[in-house]
């Protein structure tokens, strides 16, 4: 699905918006998202979703937009629920002091990937789950990386996520 062009997005009502911004709320504190979580009515290029970082946990900042709405009813694309752990693997990475340890500084392209494999643990076994790691193993094609190199590296790295989460 293409991005929707922001004279695409149509207006919505005040019960559906508070629907969207409960139903948003309950899917980020089941993951385990600490800070405050918002929906904006407006189509970007953020996928959907994004993750800030704030001066702390307590003020990190979730901001989910209609576009992951948009995305979570096309049957070939990522559910709300996959958006929103994405985001949460990202919170994670900045977040979980032994890991970032670990991690260091990442580049951006191998923090995508982090954030997938963390939030397909984070969702635990299922559909929305194996989207995320194909999503991961995607990423590293796009890299150039073998397919038997990418496979290896994603096991080997949800094995060790797994040990830190």
């Amino acid at each position: 699905m293409g991005v929707m062009a922001e004279e695409e997005l149509n207006p919505i009502s005040q019960i559906e918006l508070r629907r969207r911004k409960q139903r948003i709320l309950q899917i980020a504190r089941q993951l385990g998202f600490v800070g405050r979580v918002e929906y904006r009515h407006v189509c970007n290029q953020s996928g959907g979703a994004q993750y800030g970082r704030g001066s702390d946990q307590s003020v990190d900042l979730l901001t989910v937009t209609a576009q992951a709405f948009e995305r979570g009813r096309d049957p070939d694309d990522f559910t709300l629920e996959a958006i929103i752990a994405h985001e949460r693997g990202h919170q994670i990475i900045a977040r979980h002091r032994k890991l970032a340890q670990q991690l260091g500084g990442v580049s951006g392209a191998a923090e995508e990937v982090l954030a997938s494999l963390i939030g397909a643990l984070v969702l635990g076994p299922g559909y929305d789950s194996d989207t995320l790691v194909a999503k991961a193993l995607a990423e590293l094609l796009a890299t150039g990386t073998s397919p038997e190199d990418a496979l290896r590296l994603v096991e080997s790295l949800i094995e060790t996520l797994e040990e830190y989460l």
